[in-house]
């Protein structure tokens, strides 16, 4: 059996319902729309703390879940699925690109003058 199939997506069947969105919806409410781990605010994926492949009976339950950047649930994430995590030049690297893609386009500009 292969590492991917050893953490296929069992919160599948979760989060497809109906009742998903109403706990991804209360559950990010309660964390006010932002990361619990960074802070950052927009699109936010609702993680769930312990994986519904290992509990399944906590897979509704908001108490299991929480909001994540997508950043910080990738991270999150291949931890969980045994993967190592990325080297700090490469984590720098990442942060650069991003830093240099939030600045306005008036800086940059400015920058380029």
């Amino acid at each position: 059996m292969s590492k991917r199939d050893d953490h296929r997506r069992y919160s599948k069947h979760v989060t497809r319902t109906r009742r998903w969105q109403s706990v991804r919806h209360a559950v990010l409410e309660r964390d006010g729309w932002a990361c619990t781990s960074c802070g950052a605010r927009g699109r936010l994926e609702v993680h769930h703390v312990q994986s519904v492949r290992t509990r399944p009976d906590l897979g509704f339950d908001p108490g299991n879940c929480t909001s994540l950047c997508a950043s910080c649930h990738t991270k999150i994430t291949r931890v969980e699925c045994g993967l190592p995590q990325l080297p700090e030049d490469r984590q720098q690297w990442r942060k650069a690109v991003a830093d240099l893609a939030a600045k306005p386009s008036s800086e940059t500009e400015k920058s380029h003058a």
